[in-house]
């Protein structure tokens, strides 16, 4: 629980630098959006090549991942749980993410249009309970920087975000001093219809890639997701 801790603080800590906006104020520009809701995707976790644990040993599972996500631009706070089977037992996985970005302007159009480079500090952790007695469960929190190219197209009355982003992480396991790095690709595409509903609507479909390289071989892993998503605007 150390890592759930520590990214829980990271999370807070960057929630605290949010803007205030009044409720139930008419968004004067469209990128000053903040939304709150789902995101439904399918998850397959997988023991890399590298992975020293026999086959019997591994975690591997393929199921629904529903997220709840906090998302403005240039900020997705995530958190993650879902179900699985091994070996006919019921067990659970629980993901934390934190991803805030600074867009860079390629074209000096200011920033409601154009394509950007955007500088991401990004945080997550990922528990997965292992199938069987004495087998140690996945438990690694990472953190670390990424870039990529985002695509961004705003008027007054719709909003269009298109990116991808890698980055490299510190990993580090549970209470124990293994070690190692993280990298992840992500791609999605997001759309704001601030006039939809009573408030504004947000939707867009994402596309996640870790992988995990440990000091203790028995903790490389892999896993991706994708899924829709949908938010109100408030």
């Amino acid at each position: 629980m150390k890592n759930f801790a520590l990214i829980t603080l990271l999370t807070l800590s960057i929630a605290g630098t949010l803007p205030a906006q009044d409720f139930g104020y008419e968004y004067y520009n469209v990128l000053d959006f903040r939304s709150i809701g789902a995101n439904y995707s399918m998850q397959n976790f997988s023991a890399r090549p590298s992975n020293s644990l026999p086959d019997s040993l591994r975690i591997s599972f393929t199921s629904v991942l529903p997220f709840v996500e906090y998302r403005e631009l240039g900020l997705r706070l995530a958190v993650g749980y879902q179900e699985y089977k091994i070996t006919d037992r019921t067990k659970t996985s629980i993901s934390v993410y934190a991803e805030s970005s600074n867009d860079f302007s390629l074209n000096g159009k200011g920033d409601r249009s154009g394509f950007f480079i955007p500088v991401v500090v990004s945080a997550n952790y990922v528990k997965a309970d292992g199938g069987i007695l004495g087998v140690k469960n996945f438990d690694v929190a990472s953190l670390g920087l990424g870039s990529g190219m985002k695509y961004r197209y705003f008027t007054r009355t719709f909003g269009v975000i298109a990116s991808g982003v890698a980055a490299f992480h510190y990993a580090t396991e549970g209470f124990s001093t293994e070690y190692g790095s993280s990298v992840t690709y992500a791609g999605e595409v997001e759309c704001v219809f601030p006039d939809i509903g009573f408030s504004g609507l947000l939707v867009g479909y994402r596309y996640h890639f870790q992988s995990w390289n440990m000091s203790n071989a028995g903790f490389d892993y892999q896993r991706y997701y994708h899924g829709p998503f949908i938010g109100i605007l408030f």
